[in-house]
């Protein structure tokens, strides 16, 4: 997890850059790119990567995969795209490309990367996508519901999950989002302001009386959000806490 300090720092060189190239439409990494001198290329990159930025005589080049969405359009190579440029602005990131003191390497946009570098990569392709400025006039007067994160992910051709993470970290809403595949943790993440820290099994099964952990059981849904007992999904809740409106939501994530 990035200190407040940084995610602020990484945030404002994204929303700097923003305005700079894309001042009243949606965030195109691609014309980033080209403007920057940047050349890149997309295509069906097999499962290789998602992203790669390489330094070679003299210029930087960025591959995109878009196997599995076709266009550098959609959600995804979108946030990859972004992703590769964090990899040129972030000053530290450009520079050991520069001296070759990091190679290329392959990136994947699965959020689950313990590597601060890859983390701070994220953090950028998020702040660039959804400008703060932006994304704080689309929630005034909104109360935070699914339908917001919905709203605000179609507007600015984020994905789901790139528009929650980028909502944690604007200082709007307390939120906690947890990824679980096959019913198992995968990662999670929070904003600096949630109250709850200490997952249940933060890397075991989902708890089983939350809405994940009933979907996973028996194919359960529910179309809203429902308020639920925050001992249930965490430990070491205190008994003030208890009785606490804490809000559940279960997202189906097929593309990250």
């Amino acid at each position: 997890m990035l200190s407040r300090k940084r995610e602020i720092e990484l945030s404002e060189l994204a929303e700097t850059i923003a305005e700079l190239y894309c001042p009243s439409e949606i965030v195109l990494p691609e014309h980033i790119a080209t403007m920057k001198g940047i050349t890149f290329s997309n295509g069906d990159y097999g499962s290789a990567f998602d992203g790669l930025i390489e330094f070679e005589n003299g210029s930087f080049h960025i591959f995109v995969n878009t196997k599995l969405d076709g266009d550098l359009r959609q959600a995804r190579p979108r946030f990859t795209f972004a992703h590769e440029l964090g990899h040129y602005f972030i000053d530290e990131h450009r520079q050991a490309l520069l001296n070759g003191r990091t190679p290329s390497h392959p990136s994947y946009t699965n959020f689950a990367s313990k590597n601060p570098i890859e983390i701070e990569a994220d953090h950028f392709a998020a702040s660039l996508l959804l400008p703060a400025s932006r994304v704080k006039k689309d929630c005034v007067k909104r109360s935070f519901n699914f339908s917001l994160v919905q709203d605000i992910s179609q507007k600015y051709g984020a994905s789901i999950t790139a528009t929650v993470l980028r909502l944690m970290t604007i200082d709007k809403h307390p939120i906690m989002l947890v990824c679980s595949v096959q019913g198992k943790v995968k990662w999670f993440k929070h904003s600096h302001d949630f109250p709850f820290k200490w997952l249940k099994q933060p890397f075991g099964y989902v708890p089983k009386y939350t809405l994940a952990g009933t979907y996973f059981k028996n194919g359960e849904k529910f179309a809203e959000e429902l308020p639920i007992s925050a001992n249930e999904w965490f430990e070491y809740v205190s008994d003030r806490d208890l009785s606490r409106n804490f809000w559940d939501y279960r997202i189906n994530c097929v593309n990250f």
